[in-house]
Protein backbone atom coordinates (compact mmCIF):
# COMPACT_ATOMS: atom_id res chain seq x y z
CA UNK A 1 0.00 0.00 0.00
CA UNK A 2 1.46 3.36 -1.00
CA UNK A 3 1.42 6.40 1.39
CA UNK A 4 -1.35 7.94 -0.71
CA UNK A 5 -3.50 4.77 -0.85
CA UNK A 6 -3.64 4.38 2.91
CA UNK A 7 -5.60 7.64 3.25
CA UNK A 8 -8.31 6.22 1.01
CA UNK A 9 -9.05 3.62 3.69
CA UNK A 10 -9.38 6.18 6.50
CA UNK A 11 -13.07 6.46 7.42
CA UNK A 12 -13.09 7.87 10.97
CA UNK A 13 -11.26 10.22 13.30
CA UNK A 14 -11.35 11.32 16.91
CA UNK A 15 -10.69 14.99 17.73
CA UNK A 16 -10.99 17.28 20.77
CA UNK A 17 -14.56 18.61 20.90
CA UNK A 18 -13.42 22.24 20.73
CA UNK A 19 -12.08 21.69 17.20
CA UNK A 20 -15.38 20.57 15.69
CA UNK A 21 -15.47 23.80 13.67
CA UNK A 22 -12.68 22.38 11.49
CA UNK A 23 -15.49 20.54 9.65
CA UNK A 24 -17.19 23.74 8.51
CA UNK A 25 -16.05 23.32 4.86
CA UNK A 26 -17.88 19.94 4.68
CA UNK A 27 -20.98 20.78 6.72
CA UNK A 28 -23.13 20.14 3.63
CA UNK A 29 -21.94 16.52 3.23
CA UNK A 30 -24.70 14.20 4.46
CA UNK A 31 -22.29 11.26 4.58
CA UNK A 32 -20.12 12.93 7.24
CA UNK A 33 -21.53 11.93 10.64
CA UNK A 34 -20.63 13.22 14.09
CA UNK A 35 -20.74 11.45 17.47
CA UNK A 36 -20.19 13.80 20.45
CA UNK A 37 -18.74 11.96 23.47
CA UNK A 38 -17.98 14.69 26.00
CA UNK A 39 -14.46 16.09 25.67
CA UNK A 40 -13.90 14.30 22.35
CA UNK A 41 -15.83 14.00 19.12
CA UNK A 42 -15.87 11.10 16.67
CA UNK A 43 -16.36 11.71 12.95
CA UNK A 44 -17.13 9.06 10.32
CA UNK A 45 -17.31 9.46 6.55
CA UNK A 46 -17.34 7.35 3.35
CA UNK A 47 -13.98 5.93 2.24
CA UNK A 48 -12.06 8.11 -0.22
CA UNK A 49 -13.37 11.46 1.10
CA UNK A 50 -10.10 13.38 0.72
CA UNK A 51 -11.79 16.72 1.49
CA UNK A 52 -12.75 15.52 4.99
CA UNK A 53 -9.20 14.31 5.65
CA UNK A 54 -7.80 17.68 4.57
CA UNK A 55 -10.10 19.48 7.04
CA UNK A 56 -8.95 17.28 9.94
CA UNK A 57 -5.21 17.02 9.23
CA UNK A 58 -4.34 20.37 10.93
CA UNK A 59 -6.41 19.61 14.07
CA UNK A 60 -4.23 19.19 17.19
CA UNK A 61 -4.62 15.75 18.75
CA UNK A 62 -6.47 14.16 15.83
CA UNK A 63 -6.34 10.35 15.54
CA UNK A 64 -7.36 8.65 12.29
CA UNK A 65 -8.84 5.15 11.97
CA UNK A 66 -9.33 2.59 9.18
CA UNK A 67 -12.06 -0.07 8.99
CA UNK A 68 -11.13 -2.96 6.72
CA UNK A 69 -12.77 -6.40 6.66
CA UNK A 70 -14.68 -5.60 9.85
CA UNK A 71 -11.55 -4.64 11.84
CA UNK A 72 -10.82 -1.18 13.24
CA UNK A 73 -7.19 -0.01 13.33
CA UNK A 74 -5.47 3.27 14.13
CA UNK A 75 -3.84 4.74 11.03
CA UNK A 76 -0.27 3.46 10.80
CA UNK A 77 -0.87 0.46 13.09
CA UNK A 78 -1.25 -3.16 11.98
CA UNK A 79 -2.95 -4.20 15.21
CA UNK A 80 -6.72 -4.09 15.81
CA UNK A 81 -7.91 -1.53 18.36
CA UNK A 82 -10.73 -1.51 20.87
CA UNK A 83 -10.83 2.28 20.58
CA UNK A 84 -13.67 2.49 18.05
CA UNK A 85 -16.41 4.99 17.12
CA UNK A 86 -19.75 4.77 18.95
CA UNK A 87 -22.55 2.70 17.43
CA UNK A 88 -25.33 4.42 15.52
CA UNK A 89 -25.61 6.86 12.64
CA UNK A 90 -24.61 9.97 14.58
CA UNK A 91 -25.64 13.42 13.42
CA UNK A 92 -24.83 15.40 10.27
CA UNK A 93 -22.28 18.17 10.69
CA UNK A 94 -24.90 20.85 9.98
CA UNK A 95 -26.93 19.66 12.99
CA UNK A 96 -24.08 20.19 15.49
CA UNK A 97 -22.12 23.02 13.91
CA UNK A 98 -24.20 26.18 13.80
CA UNK A 99 -23.22 29.86 13.69
CA UNK A 100 -22.86 31.58 17.06
CA UNK A 101 -25.56 33.94 18.27
CA UNK A 102 -25.14 37.63 17.71
CA UNK A 103 -26.93 40.74 18.88
CA UNK A 104 -27.45 43.85 16.86
CA UNK A 105 -25.51 46.83 18.18
CA UNK A 106 -26.98 50.33 18.19
CA UNK A 107 -25.75 52.55 15.36
CA UNK A 108 -22.70 54.64 16.16
CA UNK A 109 -21.68 57.98 14.90
CA UNK A 110 -20.34 57.61 11.40
CA UNK A 111 -16.57 57.67 11.18
CA UNK A 112 -14.24 57.63 8.23
CA UNK A 113 -12.30 54.36 8.41
CA UNK A 114 -8.74 54.07 7.19
CA UNK A 115 -8.26 51.64 4.32
CA UNK A 116 -5.54 49.06 4.94
CA UNK A 117 -3.54 48.05 1.89
CA UNK A 118 -0.03 47.75 0.50
CA UNK A 119 2.09 50.12 -1.57
CA UNK A 120 5.45 49.76 -3.26
CA UNK A 121 8.47 50.70 -1.19
CA UNK A 122 10.07 49.94 2.14
CA UNK A 123 13.46 48.53 3.05
CA UNK A 124 14.80 45.44 1.21
CA UNK A 125 13.88 42.35 3.24
CA UNK A 126 14.55 38.63 2.79
CA UNK A 127 11.65 36.43 1.71
CA UNK A 128 10.19 34.23 4.45
CA UNK A 129 7.10 32.93 2.63
CA UNK A 130 5.58 32.55 -0.81
CA UNK A 131 2.15 31.99 -2.30
CA UNK A 132 1.89 29.86 -5.42
CA UNK A 133 -0.63 27.79 -7.41
CA UNK A 134 -1.03 24.27 -6.01
CA UNK A 135 -0.22 22.92 -9.48
CA UNK A 136 3.22 24.58 -9.38
CA UNK A 137 3.89 23.11 -5.93
CA UNK A 138 3.00 19.60 -7.15
CA UNK A 139 5.35 19.90 -10.13
CA UNK A 140 8.22 21.06 -7.92
CA UNK A 141 7.59 18.39 -5.26
CA UNK A 142 7.96 15.66 -7.88
CA UNK A 143 11.57 16.67 -8.60
CA UNK A 144 12.70 18.26 -5.30
CA UNK A 145 15.11 16.46 -2.99
CA UNK A 146 14.02 15.21 0.42
CA UNK A 147 16.12 17.93 2.08
CA UNK A 148 14.48 20.64 -0.03
CA UNK A 149 11.02 19.38 0.91
CA UNK A 150 11.89 19.11 4.61
CA UNK A 151 13.06 22.75 4.66
CA UNK A 152 9.57 24.02 3.81
CA UNK A 153 6.20 23.98 5.59
CA UNK A 154 3.04 24.54 3.61
CA UNK A 155 -0.70 25.07 3.89
CA UNK A 156 -3.34 24.95 1.18
CA UNK A 157 -5.99 27.62 0.64
CA UNK A 158 -8.24 26.66 -2.27
CA UNK A 159 -6.13 26.44 -5.42
CA UNK A 160 -3.22 28.27 -3.75
CA UNK A 161 -0.48 27.07 -1.42
CA UNK A 162 1.33 29.17 1.20
CA UNK A 163 4.92 28.08 1.92
CA UNK A 164 7.11 29.07 4.88
CA UNK A 165 10.85 28.53 5.23
CA UNK A 166 14.32 30.06 4.99
CA UNK A 167 15.06 28.32 1.65
CA UNK A 168 12.05 28.79 -0.58
CA UNK A 169 11.90 27.22 -4.05
CA UNK A 170 11.49 29.09 -7.32
CA UNK A 171 8.01 28.23 -8.56
CA UNK A 172 5.99 29.37 -11.54
CA UNK A 173 3.40 31.99 -10.64
CA UNK A 174 4.73 32.42 -7.08
CA UNK A 175 4.72 35.68 -5.09
CA UNK A 176 7.33 36.01 -2.31
CA UNK A 177 6.54 37.63 1.03
CA UNK A 178 8.56 39.05 3.90
CA UNK A 179 7.67 39.23 7.59
CA UNK A 180 6.93 36.84 10.45
CA UNK A 181 3.48 37.41 11.98
CA UNK A 182 2.42 39.75 9.15
CA UNK A 183 3.33 38.66 5.59
CA UNK A 184 3.70 41.35 2.91
CA UNK A 185 4.86 40.89 -0.72
CA UNK A 186 8.58 41.57 -1.25
CA UNK A 187 9.00 45.11 -2.61
CA UNK A 188 5.87 46.37 -0.83
CA UNK A 189 5.03 47.76 2.61
CA UNK A 190 1.76 48.07 4.54
CA UNK A 191 -0.21 51.29 4.13
CA UNK A 192 -0.64 52.74 6.69
CA UNK A 193 2.74 51.48 7.90
CA UNK A 194 1.78 50.42 11.42
CA UNK A 195 3.55 47.99 13.79
CA UNK A 196 2.69 44.31 13.14
CA UNK A 197 0.70 44.08 16.39
CA UNK A 198 -1.50 47.01 15.34
CA UNK A 199 -2.04 45.54 11.86
CA UNK A 200 -3.01 42.19 13.33
CA UNK A 201 -5.43 43.76 15.80
CA UNK A 202 -7.03 45.84 13.05
CA UNK A 203 -7.65 42.70 10.99
CA UNK A 204 -8.79 40.57 13.93
CA UNK A 205 -5.94 38.06 13.62
CA UNK A 206 -5.73 35.63 16.55
CA UNK A 207 -2.39 34.68 18.20
CA UNK A 208 -2.42 31.32 16.38
CA UNK A 209 -2.95 32.91 12.95
CA UNK A 210 -0.70 34.57 10.37
CA UNK A 211 -1.91 37.75 8.68
CA UNK A 212 -1.28 37.87 4.93
CA UNK A 213 -1.56 41.21 3.11
CA UNK A 214 -1.54 41.53 -0.67
CA UNK A 215 -3.14 43.61 -3.39
CA UNK A 216 -6.39 41.64 -3.01
CA UNK A 217 -6.75 42.54 0.68
CA UNK A 218 -6.05 40.79 3.98
CA UNK A 219 -6.59 37.20 5.05
CA UNK A 220 -5.58 35.08 8.01
CA UNK A 221 -4.02 31.61 7.84
CA UNK A 222 -4.02 29.31 10.91
CA UNK A 223 -0.48 28.42 11.96
CA UNK A 224 -1.70 24.91 12.68
CA UNK A 225 -2.49 24.43 8.99
CA UNK A 226 1.21 24.44 8.10
CA UNK A 227 2.91 21.06 7.87
CA UNK A 228 6.31 19.82 6.64
CA UNK A 229 6.18 18.89 2.97
CA UNK A 230 6.29 15.32 1.70
CA UNK A 231 5.60 14.12 -1.81
CA UNK A 232 2.71 11.99 -0.58
CA UNK A 233 1.28 14.92 1.38
CA UNK A 234 1.47 17.24 -1.63
CA UNK A 235 -0.25 14.71 -3.87
CA UNK A 236 -2.96 14.08 -1.29
CA UNK A 237 -3.54 17.83 -0.84
CA UNK A 238 -3.80 18.32 -4.59
CA UNK A 239 -6.12 15.35 -5.16
CA UNK A 240 -9.66 16.29 -6.29
CA UNK A 241 -12.44 15.83 -3.74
Amino acid sequence: MTPVDRWRDVVAARIPAEHLDSLAPVRDRSGVRVHATGATTWIRWPAGSADVVRCLLPVPGVTFFTHLRGVWRKLGSTLPTSDVPPEGDGLPVAAVLVPGRFEAAPPREATRPAVLGIVRGGEPRPATALVCPVESLVQWADVATTAELAAVRAARCGDRAVLLGPRLPSLAGAVRFWGTTVLVPVGFRPDPELPPAALREACGAEPDELLLLDEAGAEVVPKGAFEPLTRAGVRLGAAPS
